[in-house]
C-alpha cells in the first residue's frame, strides 16, 4: 500500500515589531474605556445611593433644634410643616367655598407645591421650627412642674370630642304683637337725661344658658369621621381628586403623629391653665362703675372742671361738650353721656393704666377735680358705683387664665435651653390689648367747652321706651344743644 504523506502544520508567521506595539495599544485602549465605563457607573451609583441615603438617613435624623438636650430633627419637622400646608389649602378651599377668600389659585398651587416638596426643602420654615420649640418646651416642663403626661388613649378621646357634632338650638318662638295706637308728631328734643344709677350690685338675674341635649349617635359619628381622616390623612401629598379630604394632597401622617404633633399640645396647654386657675384665679374684685368727658386740651378740660362746680349736669355735659361723644354723635351713634360701665383696678378693666389708677382714687359721687392726661387726650372722670366684690365677666376671668398660662411659660422658655437653626423670634403675648377709656375721637379740630355740639344728629323717628302696650313714635328732629358757661365765668380757651 502506498504510504500516506503526513500532514505537516504551517507555523504562524511572526508579526512584526511595528504590528505588536499596534496590538498592544488597542488591547490598552480597550482596558481603558472599560476602566472608565466602570468608574462612571461606579460613580453614578453612589451619587445615587449618597442622595438615597441623605434624603431618607441624613436629612430625617439632622437637628433642626434642641430643647435642653432633646433633638428635635427634620423627620419631625417635615411632618408638622406638612400638616401647616395641608391646614392652609383646606382653608382656603372652604372661604372659597364661602365667597370669603381673596387668594388666587395660583396661591393655591404655590402651596400644593410646597407641601409636595417639603422632603427636598433646602430652609426650614421659622413658624414650623419655633412651633417645635415651644410645644417641647411645654412638654418637659408641664410635666416637671405638674406631672402632666396624657396618654395615648387620652389624646385620641379629645380628637375625637373636636369632632361630635355640635346640637342646633331651636328656633326661638315668634309670639304674636298686638300694635298699640301710634301717635304721630313733630317734635324737637333735647337729650338733658341724667344717669341714676342704683348702689351696689346689679339687682338683674342672669338668663342661665341652656343646655342642649346632644346629637343622637353624635359619639359613633365622631369616631367614624376621626377613623376617617386618620386613613386619608396617612396618604402622601400626591393629589387624590376622588377623594374631597386629598383633593390637592394630604400631609402623609400617621394617627400617632397628628395626636402627638397637634393634640398633645392643646391637652397640654388646657391642663396647664386648669392646674394655675386653680389657685390663682379671683372671680370678684373691686369695681367702679364711672363716666368720662374726653378733650383735646387741658385748658378745656379744666373749663369742664369748672362748669361742673358751678352745677353743671355731667351727663349733659358728656354728651355735648365731650369730643368722644361729638363724635359718636356724626357717626350716627347715640350718646351715653360717656358711661364706661363698672370695671376694676387692673388691666383687666380694658384701659390704659394713667385712666383707672386715677379713677379708682376719686370717691363715688365725685369727679376729679384736675384733669386726668392719657395718650387719648383730657379726661375729667365721675365715679357712680363702688362695689367692693363684684363678680368679673367670663371674658376678664379668662383673660387671667390666660396672663397666667403666659407668664409661667416665658419663665420656663427662658430657664430652658435652647438651640434652633432658626432665628427664635421675641415672645408675643396673648393677652388682649390695652385699650382706651372708649372709642377714641378721630382727627376734628378742638372742641371748645360751653359752645355747644358742633353738629346735630338728625333722625325721622324717635321710639321712647315706655312701659305697657302702647308705642308713642314721635317724628322729627334731635338737636344735641351745649351748656354755655354762667355770666361771669372767663373766656373759653381756644
Amino acid at each position: 500500500m502506498p504510504k500516506k504523506k503526513k500532514l505537516q502544520s504551517k507555523a504562524p508567521v511572526p508579526l512584526t515589531r511595528g504590528q505588536l506595539s499596534r496590538a498592544e495599544r488597542e488591547r490598552k485602549q480597550i482596558r481603558n474605556l472599560y476602566a472608565i465605563a466602570a468608574g462612571l457607573a461606579t460613580l453614578i451609583v453612589l451619587l445615587f445611593g449618597l442622595s438615597i441615603f441623605t434624603t431618607y438617613v441624613l436629612r430625617p435624623n439632622a437637628e433642626v433644634a434642641s430643647v435642653n438636650g432633646k433633638t428635635i430633627t427634620r423627620a419631625t419637622y417635615n411632618k408638622l410643616r406638612r400638616w401647616s400646608l395641608y391646614q392652609q389649602i383646606q382653608n382656603q378651599g372652604l372661604l372659597q367655598q364661602l365667597g370669603q377668600s381673596t387668594s388666587t389659585d395660583e396661591q393655591t398651587n404655590q402651596l400644593v407645591q410646597q407641601l409636595r416638596n417639603v422632603d427636598r426643602e433646602d430652609t426650614l420654615d421659622a413658624s414650623v421650627v419655633n412651633q417645635l420649640i415651644d410645644d417641647e418646651v411645654l412638654r418637659q416642663y408641664s410635666q416637671k412642674d405638674f406631672g402632666i403626661a396624657p396618654g395615648r388613649d387620652e389624646l385620641k378621646a379629645k380628637a375625637i370630642e373636636q369632632l361630635l357634632p355640635q346640637p342646633t338650638p331651636p328656633a326661638a318662638p315668634t309670639s304674636a304683637v298686638t300694635p298699640g295706637p301710634s301717635v304721630t308728631s313733630t317734635a324737637t328734643l333735647t337729650p338733658t337725661a341724667t344717669s341714676t344709677p342704683t348702689p351696689g350690685p346689679p339687682t338683674s338675674t342672669p338668663t342661665p344658658t341652656a343646655t342642649l341635649p346632644p346629637v343622637p349617635g353624635a359619639q359613633q359619628t365622631a369616631e367614624a369621621t376621626y377613623s376617617r381622616l386618620i386613613r386619608a390623612w396617612s396618604n402622601g401629598p400626591s393629589a387624590a381628586g376622588s377623594d374631597p379630604i386629598c383633593q390637592l394632597g394630604c400631609p402623609g401622617i400617621s394617627e400617632d403623629d397628628y395626636l402627638t404633633l397637634v393634640i398633645e399640645p392643646q391637652v397640654r396647654h388646657d391642663l396647664v391653665v386648669e392646674k394655675l386657675a386653680a389657685t390663682s384665679v379671683v372671680t370678684e374684685v373691686e369695681q367702679i362703675h364711672a363716666q368720662h368727658i374726653l378733650t383735646d386740651t387741658e385748658e378745656g378740660a379744666k373749663k369742664i372742671i369748672q362748669m361742673l362746680d358751678q352745677g353743671a349736669d355731667f351727663t349733659q355735659l358728656a354728651n355735648t361738650q365731650s369730643s368722644e361723644q361729638i363724635q359718636n354723635q356724626k357717626q350716627g351713634l347715640t350718646p351715653n353721656g360717656g358711661d364706661l360701665g363698672w370695671f376694676p383696678n387692673s388691666d383687666l378693666s380694658g384701659l390704659v393704666p394713667e385712666f383707672y389708677q386715677a379713677a379708682f382714687k376719686i370717691e363715688t359721687g365725685k369727679y376729679s377735680r384736675e384733669p386726668v392726661k392719657t395718650q387719648y387726650g383730657w379726661h375729667v372722670i365721675k365715679v357712680l358705683e363702688r362695689d367692693p366684690r363684684r363678680p368679673l365677666t367670663q371674658n376678664q376671668i379668662e383673660q387671667q387664665k390666660s396672663k397666667l398660662y403666659d407668664d409661667w411659660f416665658q419663665k420656663s422658655k427662658q430657664s430652658a435651653v435652647i438651640r434652633s437653626s432658626v432665628p427664635t423670634p421675641t415672645p408675643i403675648s396673648t393677652r388682649p390689648p390695652i385699650i382706651e377709656p372708649t372709642l377714641p375721637p378721630a382727627t376734628q379740630p378742638a372742641v371748645t367747652p360751653g359752645t355747644g355740639s358742633p353738629t346735630a344728629v338728625t333722625g325721622t323717628t324717635v321710639t321712647p321706651a315706655i312701659t305697657g302696650t302702647m308705642s308713642i313714635t314721635a317724628t322729627g328732629t334731635i338737636t344735641a344743644t351745649g351748656t354755655s358757661p354762667p355770666a361771669g365765668s372767663p373766656a373759653p380757651s381756644p
